[in-house]
């Protein structure tokens, strides 16, 4: 309200200025012909003063801006991946009995384009997220991320996160699951027990792995040599990490 008022004083106290002006013109020249003729031509100059004020400079900003909260959430996503993410994926992926036949293949490297990574999401989308539960180190999980409860909750609350509904999505289910491993006895689970958690945790699986293709995208664009780490440390290729960096190493 104050800042509106601010406003609406600033613009009474221009146009008063201008008016003294004209006067102050009129009283040194007296030649109110002259007047009509700038203010006229200054009038006629604002249709296109306000198209390019409001149309061309705004847009001009607004793709700044966009490019700007794009940056800073992939360097946001970015972060969780290296600090919880990818620990979860490597280990929901080596629980999933589903991937043994090569459900997903992703030898990614240097070559791929994005209709090689449009191909892998929907091949990570039509796949059927299902945990083998006694695969699954619940006392590790509950650890990991009971580490990085307090990032988790920053990132959720963070306005620019909170634009991007798909990777919201990623943070509140982990903070979920996070929440159920912390209130339950993991060394006393009954089998109702086993059955919730298993849904929490696929769900956290699916999401993770969804998510994890555009942030693959946006390393080998923008961050080369965060990527070649990426690629050495890809959960959906099972060769050795140290052929994984090396046959990368020859498309970079």
């Amino acid at each position: 309200m104050k800042k509106h008022k601010q406003t609406i004083l600033l613009g009474i106290a221009l146009i008063g200025l201008s008016i003294l002006l004209h006067a102050v013109h009129y009283v040194v020249f007296r030649d109110m012909h002259h007047i009509m003729i700038f203010l006229v031509a200054d009038i006629a100059f604002i249709p296109l003063e306000v198209f390019f004020v409001s149309v061309v400079l705004e847009r001009i900003i607004e793709k700044r801006d966009e490019r700007m909260i794009t940056k800073k959430l992939n360097m946001l996503i970015g972060l969780f991946y290296q600090e919880v993410g990818n620990y979860l994926l490597t280990h929901l992926v080596a629980a999933d009995k589903g991937l043994g036949d090569g459900a997903i293949s992703a030898n990614i490297d240097f070559k791929w384009n994005a209709s090689k990574y449009d191909e892998l999401a929907s091949c990570i989308q039509a796949h059927k997220y299902s945990v083998s539960m006694p695969l699954i180190d619940l006392k590790g999980l509950d650890q990991k991320l009971t580490v990085h409860k307090d990032m988790i909750v920053n990132l959720i609350t963070n306005p620019t996160i909170q634009e991007h509904g798909a990777f919201s999505e990623v943070l509140m289910s982990t903070f979920h699951l996070a929440d159920e491993l912390k209130h339950r006895p993991i060394d006393e689970l009954e089998q109702v027990d086993i059955d919730h958690l298993k849904v929490d945790i696929d769900r956290v699986y699916r999401r993770l792995a969804e998510e994890w293709v555009s942030y693959m995208l946006h390393l080998q664009v923008e961050y080369p040599y965060l990527f070649l780490a990426a690629v050495k440390n890809n959960p959906f290729d099972n060769r050795e990490a140290s052929v994984k960096e090396s046959e990368a190493l020859l498309t970079y």
